[in-house]
């Protein structure tokens, strides 16, 4: 997914940009289980939830938490979408998880379910695991 026109003229003003500070709610959408895993690490005190939209059905890791230090000041989460990493969703438990739901979860919960990701080499063209359905 390539991002809008205002998210790349954003990144563009960020990377000219001197000094960042944010005042207000921030959200970075990850790329990958790795990426989530990280913010959920760093992050201090962090919420972390599995939902699936009420409309799509579409599957959501949300890792948020409040920040009141420089260079954010506010709610900062970053939002992986689970579409393309149906083995990730299944080691956490969630196929029972119905549009409209939601379900906390932990960081010991996103750490359990990366350690049993299968380690697949980068040229490795085969299907990353069932489908989510």
């Amino acid at each position: 997914m390539y991002p809008s026109q205002e998210a790349r003229e954003i990144a563009i003003l960020l990377r000219i940009a001197r000094e960042l500070d944010i005042c207000g709610d921030a959200t970075a959408a990850v790329d990958n289980p790795s990426e989530l895993l990280a913010w959920a690490t760093i992050l201090t005190d962090p919420t972390i939830m599995a939902w699936r939209a009420q409309d799509s059905g579409g599957r959501y890791l949300q890792v948020s938490a409040d920040h009141r230090r420089p260079p954010v000041r506010g709610h900062v989460s970053a939002v992986l979408a689970c579409e393309q990493h149906p083995q990730f969703w299944h080691a956490l438990h969630l196929k029972d998880l119905r549009a409209g739901d939601t379900r906390t979860l932990t960081r010991h919960d996103l750490t359990q379910a990366w350690e049993a990701m299968p380690i697949t080499a980068p040229d490795d063209h085969t299907t990353p695991g069932p489908p989510l359905a």
